[in-house]
Order: C-alpha cells, then structure tokens, then sequence
C-alpha cells in the first residue's frame, strides 16, 4: 500500500512540474513496462521506442491523468494501444530524445536484453496455444506483474474473469509443459 501512496505523491508533485519527480515514476515503472512489451514485440528496438513513446505520450497527458487510476495500468494500456498501432502501420513513431534530457542521465537496471529475449522466446513458445485473452492475461500479470484489478481495467473486463481467464491459462500451459518435467 505505501507505494501505491508514493506513488500517487510522484504523480501529483510530477503534475505540478517536478520534473524529477517524473524521473523516479519512469525509473520505477519503466522495468515492467519494458518486459511487457518485449513479450509481446519481441524485437528490443521496437521494446524501447515504445516504452519510451508511452512514457512520452504518459508525460504529456499529466496534466488529465487521475492519479486514483493505477499508473502501470494507465502504461500499460498506452502501450498495448501503440503495439496495435504500430502492427496496423508497420511502422513506428520516432523516439523523442528530449525526454530523455529532461529526464538526466538516470540509470536503469533491468535484466539484460539477451537474456529477457530467450525467457520471452521460450515461455511465448507455448502461448500461441491460448487464445487472445489468456495471452493477454498472462502477459500482464507475469511480464508486467500487474494485480488482477490492475488488468481488469486494461482489457475492461471483469476482475472474476480475469482470475478465470488466468486459471484456465495456466491449466492449459502445464498440460502443454508436462512433458519438461516427466524425467526430473
């Protein structure tokens, strides 16, 4: 609970102009973010325009966005909406990098690209077998590690059928799996 609670004070201080304030909402959030939308794009280029494109676009809606809303979600939904666009296009919207400027020369730490790339790989093997909700389900809860609630607002649906969609998700994918732990 308390860092939805500072969460929550970023985005207001960030609201009223604290540009670093908005740094530390982007140093928290970008990881998730960016394992996110690498499960779905698999390619690391087009991972970091649009994470940077949806902090972009994050950034520039401040001054509407609700802070009762979930911040993750709120990313989460950009994101998704400009994957659509960019598999609609095949092309993607360039990477403005006085984001990055006014942001300074922070420092993320995430898991190496390589190595997040063969996890993807290897988990999304089994994932054409779902249907496009499980996928996006599992994709939101394990890559963006987002609560039930959370992905109930981004594919506005019920939070009761998300945990069901999850459940028949995961059912399917150890059935599919099995065979990796039959000799151990």
């Amino acid at each position: 609970m308390g860092e939805s609670v500072r969460l929550k004070k970023l985005i207001l201080s960030a609201k009223n102009g604290d540009v670093e304030a908005f740094g530390a909402i982007y140093e928290e959030l970008y990881t998730p973010l960016y394992r996110y939308v690498l499960s779905r794009s698999h390619n690391i280029e087009l991972t970091k325009d649009i994470s940077q494109q949806t902090f972009l676009r994050f950034y520039e809606a401040l001054d509407a966005y609700e802070p009762e809303k979930t911040p993750l979600a709120y990313l989460f939904t950009i994101a998704k909406r400009l994957l659509i666009n960019h598999q609609e296009k095949l092309s993607s919207i360039p990477f403005d990098e006085t984001l990055m400027e006014t942001l300074g020369d922070q420092s993320i730490d995430i898991m190496s690209d390589s190595h997040i790339k063969r996890l993807s790989e290897s988990i999304d093997e089994y994932l054409p077998s779902l249907n496009d909700d499980e996928r996006d389900v599992i994709r939101l809860h394990f890559y963006g590690e987002l609560s039930h609630k959370e992905i109930s607002h981004i594919l506005e649906k019920e939070e009761a059928y998300i945990r069901k969609i999850k459940e028949r998700a995961l059912k399917k994918l150890r059935a599919l799996t099995h065979h990796l732990h039959e000799g151990n």
